[in-house]
């Protein structure tokens, strides 16, 4: 069975309430890019909205912003407002992650990714 491109790129539906998250996610995102970063905002929240939540969707934890660095390694952004803290699912993706060689940053602005590719 084949997918239709727009069967496989549909948006999430959007949320309407205030989220100071989603102004540090989109600073974040644009930073990414421009430093040539292949990267996408991943909502496992929308998953599970959805009721399509389980095995084979986003999971529990995963972080709002993953994709590769211009070298190919993994990244994965979890984006927090100054007073945001990670749920344990999310210390335990950051935990797999990193297992795994990949970057994990907790970033409340674009200066702590850019503080992940000094250290």
């Amino acid at each position: 069975m084949s997918l239709r491109e727009s069967e496989v790129f549909q948006q999430a539906p959007r949320r309407h309430r205030g989220k100071p998250e989603r102004q540090v996610q989109r600073a974040i995102l644009a930073y990414l890019r421009s430093i040539g970063c292949l990267v996408v905002v991943t909502d496992a929240g929308a998953a599970y909205r959805a009721g399509a939540y389980g095995a084979d969707t986003v999971p529990a934890g995963w972080p709002d912003i993953t994709g590769l660095l211009p070298d190919g390694r993994f990244i994965g952004v979890e984006c927090k407002s100054p007073t945001g803290r990670q749920s344990p699912m999310q210390k335990r993706m950051e935990q797999e992650i990193r297992k795994r060689n990949g970057i994990y940053v907790l970033a409340r602005g674009v200066e702590d990714v850019d503080a992940a590719f000094s250290e």
